[in-house]
């Protein structure tokens, strides 16, 4: 099932890593319910909510809870299986384990004692949520859930316009983290808000804080439900250091040596690092001079 680590010690156990559905009951792979079935026994957050999951996919396997209140004490139980050969499987109430949800700690100390560690990849609502965006595949940062103190929170924030930002954020707090974006960023400015990944009632929505904030309160007496994962676009306009008389003194250099206006444009734009649909327009006259 599994080429072990050369250097891991090959009678020990194997801690594996397994991602579950984030809503949608069928996103799990065949893989993934092979090794929750073969392994001596799973550490969840959740054990009742966990039973439904293997119930469905007919696992048998014992659970036991592991979760942020009692990681320490578990761990030392855990890792004694491991050495004893026993194959544990690590998942989460859902998505993939240690992604802002607990499991780092029994993680290290796995490799820490020279143990196997092996992914079982599959659902997850970052990647999903950076997936569907269309904009943060490229340099983006994610920082999980946001301190809950404002001032640490803006301070987190104001750091991220030179890269797409992705966080989590609980019904509670979204609207007056929305209230704290549309201040720093101003409410013109377009994030994208998901929430209920995969579900019935999934919801992602790209557009201006504004509106997402005018969409949420339109529904105030109804109690928002459902974690968001909110992924916000790299300021463009902050990585574009350039002064506009530079822009027209440069093109117009290019257009004097006949170059073509679209040619010189490209040219532009990449001595720049500036976008065309910035100064395409902007400089069309220069075009008919």
């Amino acid at each position: 099932m599994h080429n072990l680590n050369k250097n891991k010690k090959s009678n020990y156990g194997i801690l594996y890593v397994v991602a579950t559905p984030i809503g949608n009951i069928n996103d799990i792979t065949y893989r993934a319910v092979e090794v929750l079935s073969n392994s001596h026994i799973i550490a969840t957050e959740n054990t009742k909510h966990s039973k439904r999951l293997l119930n469905f996919y007919g696992i048998n396997t014992k659970l036991i809870s592991y979760h942020k209140h009692n990681e320490a004490l578990r761990c030392e139980y855990l890792i004694n299986l491991l050495l004893e050969g026993k194959n544990i499987s690590l998942i989460s109430d859902a998505g993939t384990p240690s992604i802002s949800d607990p499991g780092d700690y029994i993680i290290a100390s796995a490799h820490k004692m020279n143990i196997n560690v092996s992914p079982i990849p599959g659902a997850s609502s970052l990647t999903a949520a950076i997936s569907v965006s269309g904009f943060a595949s490229k340099d983006f940062k994610f920082v999980g859930f946001l301190p809950k103190k404002t001032n640490q929170k803006i301070n987190v924030l104001k750091k991220s316009k030179s890269y797409s930002l992705i966080f989590f954020e609980s019904p509670n707090r979204i609207l007056a983290t929305l209230n704290d974006l549309e201040r720093i960023y101003t409410g013109e400015k377009k994030i994208m808000l998901a929430r209920e990944i995969t579900k019935v009632y999934e919801d992602i929505n790209y557009d201006s804080i504004k509106n997402q904030l005018h969409n949420l309160l339109q529904n105030e007496k109804e109690k928002l439900k459902g974690e968001f994962v909110i992924v916000i676009p790299k300021n463009e306009e902050n990585n574009n250091h350039y002064l506009e008389d530079e822009v027209e003194e440069f093109l117009k250099l290019l257009l004097e040596n006949s170059i073509s206006y679209n040619s010189a444009i490209k040219i532009t734009c990449k001595h720049f690092n500036i976008k065309k649909n910035n100064i395409y327009k902007k400089y069309i006259n220069l075009a008919n001079d």
